[in-house]
C-alpha cells in the first residue's frame, strides 16, 4: 500500500491511526512549498471497508472524532470490545454525520443507538 494520496490535485501523506475489521482512519498531512496554504492540509480519513465508502473530516468534526475514540477507548476493557464499539460508534458517525459520540441520539422507535450504549 503506497503512502500518499492525492486530495484536489494535493499530495497527502497517510498516516493510519486505527485498523479494525472494518475501518481504517488515516491521518492526512500536506506539505507545500510556495504559494498559498491550501483550504485543507491536515485532516483525518475515514474509510468503510464494507461498504467501500471514504469520508474525510477536518477541523471541529476530526476532533470530534479523536477525542470519541479516546472516549470509548477509556471506557472498555479489552482489546477485542474497543474494536467492537468502534465499529459500532463509526457506523453512526458515518451514516449521520455526527462525530461526537455523546451527540450521538437515540433512534425514531427510542432505543439506544449502539454507541449510546458505549457512554452508559
Amino acid at each position: 500500500m503506497r503512502d500518499y494520496t492525492y486530495l484536489n490535485g494535493a499530495r497527502f501523506t497517510i498516516n493510519n491511526l486505527f485498523r479494525s475489521l472494518r475501518f481504517d482512519i488515516d491521518r492526512l498531512d500536506m506539505s507545500w512549498v510556495d504559494g498559498e496554504k491550501p483550504e485543507f492540509c491536515r485532516g483525518l480519513r475515514v474509510v468503510d471497508n464494507d461498504a467501500g465508502n471514504t469520508v474525510t473530516v477536518d477541523g471541529e468534526d476530526a476532533d470530534n472524532l479523536i477525542f470519541s475514540l479516546t472516549y470509548i477507548f477509556s471506557k472498555e476493557d479489552a482489546h477485542e470490545a474497543f474494536r467492537n464499539a468502534t465499529d459500532a460508534y463509526l457506523t453512526v458517525a458515518l451514516e449521520t454525520k455526527e462525530f461526537l459520540v455523546s451527540n450521538q441520539k437515540k433512534n425514531p422507535e427510542g432505543k439506544p443507538e449502539v454507541s449510546e450504549a458505549v457512554l452508559h
